[in-house]
């Protein structure tokens, strides 16, 4: 409840909330639910995750999503190269039809959509939620230091592209998975790129002008690691969660 996160059982039964923890988090943060979906959680109010299928305290530490828009990839924040974005095509992993396909041109090129970002040098972590569509492989990568390539069909990790630190992937609802990628960087800009492909370590192939795949969600932290979706629309400096405190 807002404040609190209570035992399971009173410590001492003439002062039952003696053994609560009090809470604290001064901003909305996200979880996923029983169901297996992303919702927002109101400011104040601690959070139970399902994302193991079992539910357990999310207790993570401020973090800030950089990329300015985390959900529409019609935006003009998201360059395209031989590829268009057809939006709200799918469920997404919050439940609703906001999902939007990146969709490959006809042409024999690399077909892909890049946000461009300032960063801190240091240790950052890209992610993104794809599911597959007519391609099965997605690849997650920064311009100059490399990525990797996941298989959507079966959520395994494929080859890796130049030099990044590590990889994540996580199976979500309905056949999505959670993709990120670590890096340490250098430069103040980082050039972040989604590729469809239709094979492991292949980035160019023929498109036919209607193929593609799923994404939602994006991310960029300066962290480790990949923590709980924070959802920006458009805020150029980034849009913060703040830390939970028990």
């Amino acid at each position: 409840s807002d404040g609190k996160m209570h035992s399971a059982k009173p410590i001492v039964s003439t002062n039952p909330s003696i053994g609560d923890f009090d809470f604290a988090r001064a901003s909305v943060a996200t979880r996923v639910n029983e169901n297996g979906l992303i919702e927002e959680v109101a400011s104040g109010l601690p959070r139970i995750d399902y994302t193991d299928g079992s539910g357990s305290w999310l207790l993570e530490p401020t973090s800030t999503n950089l990329v300015v828009q985390s959900e529409d990839f019609s935006d003009a924040s998201w360059v395209k190269s031989n590829s268009s974005i057809s939006s709200n095509s799918l469920i997404s992993p919050d439940g609703t039809l906001n999902a939007d396909k990146i969709v490959e041109s006809a042409t024999t090129s690399t077909h892909w959509i890049r946000e461009s970002t300032t960063v801190v040098n240091g240790k950052i972590t890209f992610s993104i939620f794809a599911k597959k569509g007519e391609r099965d492989y997605v690849l997650l990568r920064e311009n100059t230091l490399g990525g990797y390539y996941f298989n959507l069909s079966n959520g395994t990790i494929g080859s890796t592209f130049g030099t990044p630190d590590s990889y994540k992937i996580e199976a979500f609802k309905d056949g999505w998975y959670k993709c990120s990628v670590t890096l340490t960087v250098a430069n103040a800009t980082a050039d972040f790129l989604i590729y469809t492909a239709d094979v492991d370590n292949s980035n160019s192939y023929v498109g036919d002008g209607t193929s593609g795949l799923y994404i939602f969600g994006a991310q960029l932290e300066e962290n480790s690691y990949s923590t709980s979706y924070i959802k920006n629309e458009g805020t150029a400096l980034g849009v913060t969660r703040v830390a939970d405190t028990a």
